[in-house]
């Protein structure tokens, strides 16, 4: 039976922290071979479209399970969404404005901010790769459609307050940054949304293998038929993950493959 592949982006095909932008070659090779064998294979990330970066876009996967799993596409048509209700966004505009924080509202073509000029999201948006042209600092609240957040705390002493204000709207996940999380809405997540996709084109999940390695795969690890965590993985991940390769960096998807004979 042909098997669906999902990969994470950031720690998973690429490592921002190390400057690696675009999918490595090796991996682009064995994603090819992948294809030629006739299995799927596709993106499954917190990112929305168009905050991914061309280094991986450009590369012709199947379909992506964006935001977390709120946004999901299949050869270029959406299988499902979950939209961010205005209150949420709202409460988030008033937290971040109150103690001068950055946060993102993430749509398929747009990413909404609080302030364009703000050096915390300057620093974050250079860092991850995001474009200016997609960022939108002058919105109203209850005219756009977001799928999926992330905010930029300054200090620990903001993120009692962060979880005490969000919590009611969304699952809070610190990514392997210790400022940074991301604002999943309650309910929603990447194994969701595999599993929307995998029963919308009729096939089974005995049939999906995942790789990621943030705390916003565990879901996806330990729901899918495998659960590949990357050598650099945070801990919760390599502890419900089914197989633990190396690093992103060490040819960590290329190891595994083999290890299991899937090329």
């Amino acid at each position: 039976m042909k098997k669906m592949f999902f990969f994470d982006i950031d720690g998973t095909l690429i490592e921002c922290n190390k400057d690696i932008y675009s999918i490595q070659d090796s991996t682009k090779m064995a994603l090819d071979q992948l294809q030629q064998q006739g299995d799927d294979v596709f993106l499954a990330t917190g990112r929305c479209r168009c905050f991914i970066v061309d280094g991986v876009m450009n590369y012709p996967f199947s379909g992506y399970v964006t935001c977390n799993g709120a946004y999901v596409e299949y050869k270029g048509k959406c299988v499902y969404k979950k939209v961010i209700p205005s209150e949420a966004i709202e409460k988030t505009h008033e937290l971040c404005l109150k103690r001068n924080m950055a946060y993102y509202f993430e749509a398929n073509d747009y990413i909404y901010v609080l302030n364009k000029t703000n050096p915390k999201h300057i620093e974050f948006k250079d860092n991850w790769g995001m474009k200016d042209e997609v960022i939108i600092d002058c919105f109203d609240f209850k005219n756009i459609e977001t799928y999926i957040g992330m905010i930029v705390v300054n200090s620990k002493e903001d993120i009692g307050p962060m979880v005490e204000a969000l919590s009611p709207y969304f699952d809070i996940q610190r990514h392997q940054s210790e400022f940074s999380f991301d604002l999943t809405l309650k309910g929603e997540s990447k194994a969701k949304g595999i599993q929307m996709l995998v029963e919308k084109i009729g096939r089974s999940m005995e049939d999906t293998i995942a790789f990621g390695d943030g705390r916003n795969d565990i879901e996806m690890l330990s729901s899918v038929g495998l659960g590949i965590a990357m050598g650099n993985a945070a801990i919760e991940a390599k502890t419900v993950a089914d197989y633990v390769t190396d690093d992103v960096d060490k040819d960590g998807i290329v190891k595994a493959l083999h290890h299991f004979s899937l090329l």
